[in-house]
This record gives structure tokens, C-alpha cells and sequence, in this order.
């Protein structure tokens, strides 16, 4: 899925969301994908993936921009060997030359070893502070510069934003500990900072007289939807409440930005290993006898480690009920402090809602996203829930069938034994290996990555004329030798953007995918620099920033930054061979890639609205917009081939495929539904009331669930989700109902119809967050029920969960 992580409220000058890919898991199931970025809250805070610069720079990097000719548009069975072999081909031998250099990481002059991060965090600082007062000065310093606050204040956002992204991704992927260490210190620093400024009532007062005053020429309608985004998030943050509870409110946002950090770290880490489960050594009959036997003992009883490599094989494979209950058990074991951790999050974030005067977080959050109100999610929420239980009821049945015929008399449909969260997945492999053919060849090696990243490239082509190039990183630019750069380019315009790929496992990299934004794209040519009253030599002490002369872009007026991007994946990798995907990580390389192209054809002249910084629930749509072309026959054409034989992809054996992973989908679904109540839930709390998180979810699970609670369990704990998606989680099954009506709407007839790919591009995705989701939507969908949508009310809620069932 993406973001990508999100922060606690969408702010307009704000840290960039990481959009993280949504794995569909079961409430049976631990989480094991979670947003990463831990962002501030307020209209000065980030939120997006991270990227940061990449390309050459100064006269070299005008000259390129101004050499470069149009990428031809190429025909499928010809274009993208160089992917292949880019992606395909050997790592490179880790050496010093890779990671050391004068262009620094992302060819950022400056950062070429850790410690750089400190002056640049103070000369950020030093520039921001200039900027803030200058913006404050405004309106008694004339109309000139009151024109310019809103500007002015995309450049505070993106001065500020452009390192905390960057060291959000530094912080997740950077493979030396000196690196993470430096980026959490100066992530902390500026997300402080930003939470104060916030609350500045000397820019919110410049803001409104912006809007209060009649300019010649009028604010642009770009200009007028930044301005009322920061206009609205300063509300958010509480601008007028008196000093003290401003004060709280900064106090607050702060140590959710700790607790966040915490709870995330406890997510992605496996269970307090102590003490072993304990399992009778006749209940792991059935396993192999050698993995049995490596199994440490005493006296007859099996110790395992909560989470090991063991206890997941016992949990997943064990014949015996009783040790796969045990092994479930202890993998999901409540731990008080993690629980607490979690529950002091909720709490601290209720009290933040009443500082604000309202009646929870979700109205918080929800004020700013598509579905509006708390009442539209749950409305939403339990509408498909109310759909989908009894065809998940259906799935369970047919799991507890098989369980029946498991256990001695008991194979008649009367008697079905109760299915429990341990039952679950050696049940549903059984209820697999049943429907499978014996002669069923795997689909992996049609699927190398090398293979996938040429498709993307040609469905890009033929969708909106936009390619990858392949490109060296200098020495010094990545970090890590598995790091590759793609160039993004477009047969009109030129180059339009970078996008880093980390996609291989290596130790100490997060398993979850997703995708960073370190750089927005923001016209650059018209900052007035000079008007910040800044001495000459100002940053001599410090050393130069992230700026950027910014490159011409053909058919745009002015000067960009161009957007940089980074997607992160755990794909394994052989040294023997390519790397090659499961169906899953194929769409979740489809997934994240949407994320990517998002930010590149949503390039905006305001940084606040550029590429993925949009509303959360809305975020998800291109990005699951891929998986459904993924799935098309056309499109599977285009790069689909063996990889040692090149011949392509039976028809036949995707389709077995498919039908084998549609099976138990309503479970699935189903499980994916009472996440999102529960996140509604836990964010539906009001200020002082007492929180039991584990109470809140037995509730739910009884009420709406089919599986069964599981006592003495806080699988709640690892739901990463709960930080950066808090109240919005709803947007995956929201997202995932606008994609599958966009592309029946669109793509139906043609999935590569240029046509109908510019279509997308033009009136929805070039736009990024500079328009309102709802009308771009409506849009897509024409006629009257597009109308119908554009109005964003009730009964555009309504239609939109009548797709999803559909």
C-alpha cells in the first residue's frame, strides 16, 4: 500500500509521509509491515516518504537540463534490457570508494559523512528562523511582501522538511549505526522546532491578512488552496487557544512524537524473548523429525523463543492443535509494557484532542480527509462489515471443515469444531495444497525483479509516456552497494525525477516495504532569497544547505526541484541467480511504485501540495490503482518471462494461481475491516477516559469477528499501523474501492490505452494534492454519479462503499 507513514495530523508545513504497503493480515496474524515516519503535528510538520537530491550539480546540472532531448517512446519487446540487467545482474563488492566521495548522499555536497547532519541542522535552523521573521514583519512591511507570505511559507516548510524526510529515510535504511544515530538527533531537533511554530501566531495573523487583502495580480488558484491548507492547520493546532494550553499542546505533540518512536520500534521487534514457550515434546509430532530434533529441551519439554524462526514453523505447520496454540500464544504474548506504551499513546492523544476542543483524535484527524467526520468512517466501516461477515463466516466454515475431518468422528457439517487463531493458517495451507494441482509449477521464476522493473517501465511508457533510465550513483550519492538510480523521464518534458531503489534484504534493514519521499517538487527560480535580510556569508560557519538552482523543465515556466524518491523492499536475493518475486511482492513492488509515480507526475510549483502530499485517505489510490493493472493479462505480457528461458507466462498458470489466491478472500477482507474498526475505535476514545486496549478489541472481535479472541494475547501491539495511520486506517478498504472504480471506469476495455492513461494523469495524479480528492475523483468517473461524488457528502460516502462491494 503507502505514505507511505503518516504524521499524527496532516499538517501543510509538515515532515513527508512514507507510504507504507499495506499487508492484508488477519486479526490471527502478526503485523509485519509499519509506517515508519514519526512526524510532528500542525501545519509546520512533515509528513511523506524521503528523498533528497540526486543529480549533478550547479553549471553541470543546467547544462544537462538544457542538452537533453526527448526520450522516444519504444515498443515493449525492445526497451528495458538495461533494467534487466541492472537489476538482475551481480551486486556490486561493498567498498569504501561506493559510500565515500565529495558528491555526498544523494549528491548533497555536504553530507558526506554522518556528522554533517549536525551543522546543516543548525544552519536550517538559522535560515528558518530569518524566514519566520521576515513572514511576520509582512503586513505592516507593504503589499509587495505580503504577496509573498504564502510563498514564503512553502519555502519555511520545504527548508525544514527537506532534512527531516531525507533523515527519516537515513534513519530506517542507512546501514551504519553513526548515520541513524546523527539523523535521529537532528530529525528530533527540527520536529521540536517545527511543533512550535505551529502554534507562531505571528505567521498564522500574516496568513489571514494574505487572505483578508485584494492583490494585484490575485493569489493563483495553487497559491489560494496552500494558503488555506496552512490556514486550516494552524486551526488544527490550536492557534487560538490561550498560551498555556498552546503550550500543552506543543508539550504533547512532542512526547507523542517518543512514544510513537517507541511503539514503532516495539511493532517491528519480536517478543520479549524470555521465557521460552514451553511445548511437550509429543505435541510437535508431525513436524520433521530433524527440525524436531534441533530443537533445545529439558526434560521432555520443547523451549522455544517467542517469534524465533521455530515458533512461526510450529505456529504455521504443527499437525498437534496444542502446539500451535502454545507457539500462537507465546508469539503474541501480552507484554505490560508495550501494552502501556500503546495505551499512553491513546490516552495523550484524546487529552491532545480536548486541548484542541474536540471530542477524540478522530475528529482531529478526520477533519481534513475525504471522509470528513468520525461518523462517516464508522458509517462506512460497518456497512462493508455487515457485508462481508457472512462470506467470511463461509471461509471459516470451510477451515473448520477441514479440522473436522482432522479430528477423529467428527466429519460431518453438524459437528464443525470451533476454527481458532492457531487453527487458521495450517488450514488454510492445507485448504491450498487441496485445490492446487499436484503439477502446479510456481510463478516465481516468470518473475525476476529485473523482469518486473523493465514491465513497470513499459506500462509507464504506454500509459503516460514516461521511462526509467538507468543511472550510476556517484561515490558517495547512496548507502548501500544494492542501492540502484533510476532517472525519470518523459518523452516531452526530460528528466522529471530520480527514485532510489533499495529493495534487497540485507541485516538490520526494517522488513516492511515502502516508499520515501525525500524531496517534493517546488519551483525554485522565484524564492527571493535576499528579502530573508540575511548578512552576506551568513552560513560560512555552517557550510551550504539543501538548495537547489532547480532545473528547466520543458512546457513548465520557471525553474523545479525535482522530486527524489526512495522505495525500500526485503526481496532475498542469490548469488547464483536473479532475484525472484512471489506474486505478493510483485504487487508490492506494482504497490509501491504507484506511490513513486505519484510524486512524479504530481509535480506542483508548492511543495505543500506536490506528488503524495495529499489527504491520507486518499494517499492510497495510485498506489492501488497498480495492483489492479498488475493483474491484467495485457500488462502481464509486457514483461512476464522465465528467466533462464525467456519464454513467457502460460496464461494458464496465472490464472491457477489467481484462483488459489482469491480463495479465503472474504476472510481476508473481512480481517482487514476489523483492523480499521479497531483503529476507529482506540482513536474514538474521549479525553480522561481510562484505556484497555485489549478489553476494547476482545469486544470487537466478538461482536463483528469470526475468529475468536485469544486470551492472555496483545496482538494489538504490533498493529504499527495504529501511529502513523491513527484514525485513518479506514483508507486502505477507502482507497481500495476508488481504485477498483477508477479502472473499470478507465482501463476496462484497454488497461494500456494511452488515452486513457493521460486521462489520469490530467485529472487526477498531475495535480497531487493541489485539488480537492473528491472533485478529482468525480471527475474520473463522469456523469451523474460522478456529480454525485464531486460533492464529498454523506451519499458520495455511501457510493464509494457501494463499490467497494461491488
Amino acid at each position: 500500500m503507502a505514505s507511505r507513514a503518516l504524521s499524527a495530523t496532516r499538517a501543510a508545513l509538515r515532515p513527508h509521509k512514507s507510504g507504507t504497503r499495506f499487508l492484508p493480515p488477519t486479526i490471527a496474524r502478526s503485523l509485519s509491515s509499519t509506517p515508519k515516519t514519526l512526524t510532528p503535528s500542525g501545519p509546520l510538520s512533515a509528513r511523506s516518504s524521503l528523498v533528497a537530491a540526486s543529480r549533478p550539480s550547479g553549471a553541470k546540472r543546467n547544462a544537462a537540463a538544457a542538452a537533453f532531448v526527448p526520450h522516444p517512446v519504444v515498443t515493449p519487446a525492445k526497451d528495458g534490457d538495461e533494467l534487466k540487467e541492472l537489476f538482475d545482474g551481480p551486486y556490486l563488492a561493498p567498498s569504501a570508494g561506493l559510500f565515500a566521495g565529495q558528491e555526498g548522499l544523494f549528491t548533497y555536497g555536504p553530507l558526506t559523512h554522518a556528522k554533517a547532519l549536525r551543522p546543516l541542522t543548525e544552519r536550517t535552523l538559522l535560515h528558518v528562523r530569518a524566514i519566520v521573521e521576515r513572514i511576520g514583519r509582512a503586513p505592516t512591511a507593504g503589499p509587495t511582501e505580503l504577496r509573498l507570505v504564502v510563498k514564503n511559507l512553502d519555502r519555511l516548510s520545504d527548508l525544514l522538511c527537506g532534512v527531516i524526510d531525507m533523515c527519516e529515510l537515513v534513519r530506517n535504511a542507512h546501514p551504519e549505526r553513526a548515520w541513524v544515530a546523527e539523523a535521529d538527533r537532528a530529525y528530533d531537533r527540527l520536529c521540536s522546532y517545527m511543533n512550535e511554530l505551529n502554534t507562531h501566531r505571528g505567521l498564522f495573523e500574516a496568513l489571514v491578512a494574505t487572505l483578508e487583502v485584494e492583490h494585484s495580480p490575485p493569489l493563483s488558484h495553487a497559491e489560494r488552496q496552500v494558503a488555506l491548507t496552512f490556514l486550516r492547520d494552524f486551526e488544527k493546532s490550536g492557534i487560538d487557544l490561550p498560551p498555556e494550553r498552546r503550550a500543552r499542546f506543543v508539550e504533547l505533540s512532542d512526547s507523542l512524537l517518543g512514544l510513537g518512536r517507541s511503539f514503532l520500534s516495539n511493532a517491528s521487534a519480536p517478543p520479549v524473548p524470555t521465557p521460552p514457550v514451553e511445548i511437550p515434546e509429543a505435541a510437535l509430532k508431525g513436524l520433521p523429525p530433524h527440525f524436531v530434533d534441533a530443537v533445545p529441551r529439558v526434560k521432555g519439554v520443547a523451549l522455544v523463543a517467542p517469534g524465533s524462526w521455530e515458533s512461526q514453523v510450529i505456529a504455521r505447520y504443527a499437525p498437534q492443535g496444542e502446539a500451535r496454540r502454545l507457539a500462537y500464544v507465546g508469539n503474541a504474548r501480552a507484554d505490560p509494557d508495550r501494552v502501556g506504551v500503546l495505551e499512553k499513546m491513546l490516552a495523550q492523544r484524546a487529552e491532545l484532542a480536548g486541548v484542541l476542543g474536540k471530542g477524540s483524535w478522530a475528529e482531529v484527524a478526520l477533519v481534513d480527509k475525504m471522509a470528513k467526520t468520525p461518523s462517516n468512517v464508522w458509517g462506512f466501516l460497518t456497512s462493508l462489515a455487515d457485508h462481508h461477515r457472512t462470506q467470511a463466516a463461509d471461509d471459516v466454515a470451510v477451515l473448520a471443515r477441514l479440522k473436522a475431518q482432522a479430528l477423529s468422528g467428527m466429519d460431518k457439517p453438524g459437528d464443525l469444531p470451533p476454527l481458532y487463531a492457531w487453527d487458521r493458517d495450517y488450514f488454510s495451507e492445507r485448504h491450498v495444497q487441496n485445490l492446487a494441482p499436484a503439477s502446479l509449477a510456481p510463478l516465481a521464476p516468470y518473475f525476476s525483479v529485473g523482469t518486473v522493473m523493465r514491465g513497470l517501465s513499459r506500462l509507464f511508457s504506454r500509459l503516460y509516456g514516461i521511462s526509467f533510465r538507468p543511472a550510476t550513483p556517484a561515490p558517495g550519492e547512496v548507502w548501500h552497494s544494492s542501492v540502484r538510480r533510476l532517472d525519470v523521464v518523459d518523452e516531452e518534458q526530460g528528466t522529471i525525477g530520480v527514485i532510489y531503489c533499495d529493495l534487497f534484504a540485507r541485516d538490520g534493514k526494517p522488513p516492511s516495504a515502502a516508499h520515501y519521499t525525500v524531496r517534493c517538487s517546488r519551483r525554485v527560480d522565484d524564492d527571493d532569497v535576499r528579502g530573508d535580510g540575511l548578512p552576506e556569508g551568513w552560513d560560512a560557519r555552517w557550510g551550504p544547505g539543501l538548495e537547489t538552482e532547480g532545473d528547466a523543465v520543458r512546457g513548465m515556466t520557471g525553474r523545479y526541484q525535482l522530486p527524489i524518491v526512495v522505495l525500500c523492499t526485503d526481496f532475498g536475493n542469490d548469488a547464483n541467480r536473479p532475484a525472484l518475486l512471489g506474486w505478493h511482492e510483485v504487487e508490492t513492488l506494482f504497490h509501491e511504485m504507484g506511490h513513486a509515480m505519484h510524486s512524479m507526475i504530481g509535480r506542483t510549483e508548492y511543495h505543500n501540495v506536490s506528488g503524495t502530499r495529499c489527504a491520507t485517505d486518499f494517499v492510497e489510490f495510485p498506489s492501488i490503482l497498480m495492483e489492479h493493472f498488475v493483474k491484467s493479462p495485457s500488462v502481464l505480457a509486457l514483461f512476464a518471462e522465465h528467466y533462464e528461458t525467456g519464454r513467457p507466462l502460460p496464461p494458464s498458470l496465472f490464472e491457477n494461481h489467481m484462483a488459489l489466491q482469491s480463495s479465503l478472500a472474504a476472510l481476508e477482507t473481512h480481517g482487514q475491516i476489523v483492523m480499521a474498526m479497531l483503529d476507529h475505535q482506540y482513536h474514538a476514545l474521549v479525553p480522561g477516559e481510562a484505556v484497555d486496549s485489549t478489553s476494547v478489541y476482545t469486544a470487537l472481535q466478538e461482536r463483528v469477528g469470526v475468529i475468536p479472541p485469544v486470551e492472555g494475547t496483545a496482538w494489538q501491539t504490533q498493529f504499527g499501523h495504529l501511529y502513523g495511520y491513527g484514525a485513518t486506517y479506514y483508507s486502505y478498504l477507502f482507497d481500495r474501492a476508488i481504485a477498483g472504480k477508477v479502472f473499470s471506469t478507465l482501463f476496462a476495455a484497454d488497461p494500456l490505452s494511452r488515452e486513457a492513461g493521460e486521462a489520469l494523469k490530467k485529472r487526477l495524479l498531475c495535480w497531487g494534492g493541489g485539488r480537492d480528492p473528491w472533485e478529482m475523483v468525480g471527475d474520473v468517473v463522469g456523469g451523474a454519479e460522478g456529480e454525485a461524488v464531486a460533492r464529498g457528502d454523506k451519499r458520495a460516502m455511501e457510493l464509494v462503499g457501494g463499490w467497494y462491494v461491488k
